[in-house]
């Protein structure tokens, strides 16, 4: 497994030398005037250097999760639920515009 991290390493570097000669190259046509050419020259650059990047990220990542001891990771635990609300319709008695009787009304705490 340690060759997985050192591949994806030098990896990384290669492709962010890579990506930086581009860069080199892109910076080559703009000063021989080539104005055109340099742009896409410029995306591929910078397309090959993020990935270098994102290489270079991927293995220090994988090289700090191996460093990790296995007594640190946190043990799971069931997750307590939450009161829940019902979710039956509502009562129809209780939907329907119209006056309510002063009875109905003083029940639920709607007195004058």
């Amino acid at each position: 497994m340690r060759f997985a991290y050192w591949s994806r390493e030098l990896a990384g570097w290669a492709l962010v030398a890579a990506g930086l000669w581009q860069f080199w190259n892109t910076y080559m046509l703009l000063t021989n005037r080539r104005i055109f050419e340099a742009g896409p020259a410029a995306f591929i650059a910078f397309i090959i250097f993020r990935g270098g990047l994102h290489l270079l990220k991927v293995a220090v990542a994988a090289q700090a999760a191996r460093s990790i001891p296995d007594a640190a990771q946190p043990h799971t635990r069931k997750a307590s639920r939450m009161a829940t609300k019902s979710v039956t319709p509502t009562p129809a008695k209780s939907v329907l515009p119209g006056p309510k009787s002063r009875a109905a009304a003083s029940a639920n705490g709607m007195a004058d």
